[in-house]
């Protein structure tokens, strides 16, 4: 699966690097993130530019990235957001969970 994580003291930089986040992968998601969040601090910033398609499962993936951090280390960041990630985030009412910079 397509993921790597930048260890910064601050900022902990998850990259996705995959097309679709979706029940495929979402598990796998879950997994890696919860092992790479293990004693970490400071934010999480998920970026997000590979990812054109998003399910259900990938949006309670990105959940549940916000819901392992205590409430001071929320929101997670999203990053490189495309349109249509946004549309689905939006449609189902999640996008004020998270901080979303758009895809330039």
């Amino acid at each position: 699966m397509g993921f790597s994580v930048n260890n910064d003291p601050e900022v902990v930089q998850i990259r996705i690097d995959e097309r679709v986040l979706d029940r495929s992968i979402s598990a796998n998601f879950r997994h890696y993130v919860a092992d790479a969040l293990e004693g970490m601090s400071g934010r999480v910033s998920i970026d997000c530019s590979e990812v054109d398609f998003i399910d259900s499962s990938g949006v309670g993936a990105l959940l549940h990235v916000n819901n392992l951090l205590p409430e001071d280390r929320r929101p997670v960041i999203l990053t490189g957001v495309s349109p249509s990630v946004l549309s689905v985030l939006e449609l189902v009412r999640v996008h004020r969970l998270f901080e979303i910079v758009p895809k330039a």
